[in-house]
This record gives structure tokens, C-alpha cells and sequence, in this order.
């Protein structure tokens, strides 16, 4: 089976998901069209489909046939699938803070990542409104996290939690300026109401995004919704 994924996916998700997600995003296909074009049998393919499915990358449409038969089903990226490919938004955004940075100034740059930074604790703090346990409240992030195509985990740590991205879109952005990791582990802990500390990038050349999270002992209260002028 000759892949036709690039080596980032593969890592991500394995070979043959991967193909199979490469072979979607060129168009929508069945389960014989993927078996043909991969060389696996009907019953593999179904089997990778069902994980992808389960992991909301792909979905199934139900079509019926104009003949007899059984209806066929139609395979498909899902949104979310869809942001495992570049779309060069991060060549925009890369270009944005190069120009805010050299014709306006760093100080400019800044300003507009705490700008970006509020709307996303906007977008986030709706969804985490009334859930005052960290645990919940990490867990939830990694969800909303993962509804936005950074496929997004939370796990027990030591004194706390690690929350894993696995996915980034605008990593060439941030190698060229880390600063946007930055300012989204400080999104994590408004939102969290917690310590984060960031542990490793994409950008920087690992193969996930990782913080670490815990508890701040002095603080019972849950974050605001809103973020602080600062």
C-alpha cells in the first residue's frame, strides 16, 4: 500500500487513517472506493472508519441507490477533519504579526494578541460558565479545544492534570513568533483559574502541545468569564 499522506498525519494519526483522511479530503468516497484505492479489504476499511468516526474526523452519509440493493454510504471530512490540512491561514496570520511587528512595532504585536486572546476567552467562557471543578472544567477545554480542530486530551499528572493538543494549525506562525503560545497558555489559565505551564510545542518541534495544570490552593473560586484589563 503506497501512502499518499504526508508524514505529519501519519504521525498523528497512523498510515492508514491517515490515507484514508488524504483520500477524503480529495473527495467524498465509500467504503469500496477506499478499499480499491488503499488495497485493504472492505472489512479494514470499515474498521478505521469507525475510529475515525468515533473521533469526529469523518462522517457517513446514507444515499439510496436507483436500483436494488442496499443504500450506500458516502464517506466525508467532518469540519474538524478538514483542519488536519492547511488551508495557509497560518501564512496569514505569520504575515500579520510580521508586519505589526516591523512596521508598526512590537509593542503593536503585542496588542493585537491580547486582543486575539480576549475573543477566544469569549468564545470559550460561555461553554465553561458554572462548572467549578478543575477537572470538569480542563476536560471541557480539551473538548472545545478539539471542536477547533487542535485534537485536544486531558489526563490525571502529577498534582494536577496535562492537557495534550496534538494538532496545530498555525505552527509555522508560531515558530516565527512563539509568542502565541504564550499567550494561549495564559488563555488556559484565565480559563482555568489555574497554574499552566507550557511544557513543549508543536511549534517548537515536538510532536504535541502540552501543559501542565494544578490547582492554585489559595483560590476556591471559579475564574471570571471575562478576562482582566490589564
Amino acid at each position: 500500500m503506497s501512502s499518499t499522506a504526508n508524514a505529519p498525519l501519519i504521525d498523528l494519526l497512523g498510515e492508514t487513517r491517515a490515507q484514508i483522511v488524504s483520500l477524503l479530503h480529495a473527495g467524498d468516497a465509500t467504503v469500496a472506493d477506499l478499499a480499491t484505492a488503499t488495497e485493504l479489504t472492505p472489512v479494514a476499511i470499515r474498521r478505521q472508519l469507525r475510529e475515525l468516526v468515533a473521533d469526529q474526523l469523518v462522517e457517513g452519509r446514507t444515499t439510496r441507490s436507483p436500483g436494488p440493493g442496499r443504500p450506500a454510504v458516502t464517506y466525508s471530512l467532518t469540519a474538524r477533519g478538514e483542519r488536519l490540512f492547511p488551508d495557509r491561514s497560518s501564512d496569514l496570520a505569520d504575515d500579520v504579526l510580521t508586519f505589526l511587528h516591523d512596521e508598526r512595532g512590537k509593542n503593536e504585536m503585542i496588542a493585537f494578541l491580547r486582543w486575539r486572546q480576549k475573543r477566544q476567552q469569549e468564545h470559550y467562557a460561555d461553554a465553561l460558565d458554572g462548572i467549578d471543578a478543575l477537572d470538569d472544567r480542563v476536560e471541557l477545554l480539551a473538548e472545545l479545544l478539539s471542536a477547533d480542530g487542535f485534537l485536544a486530551e486531558a489526563q490525571p499528572a502529577a498534582d494536577g492534570y496535562a492537557l495534550t493538543q496534538k494538532h496545530c494549525a498555525i505552527k509555522d506562525a508560531a515558530a516565527s513568533h512563539p509568542q502565541l503560545c504564550a499567550f494561549e497558555a495564559a488563555l488556559f489559565r484565565q480559563l482555568l483559574g489555574a497554574h499552566v505551564s507550557r511544557r513543549q510545542t508543536i511549534a517548537g518541534g515536538s510532536t504535541s502541545c502540552v501543559c501542565e495544570i494544578r490547582p492554585r490552593p489559595e483560590t476556591t473560586q471559579p475564574p471570571a468569564n471575562h478576562p482582566r484589563s490589564t
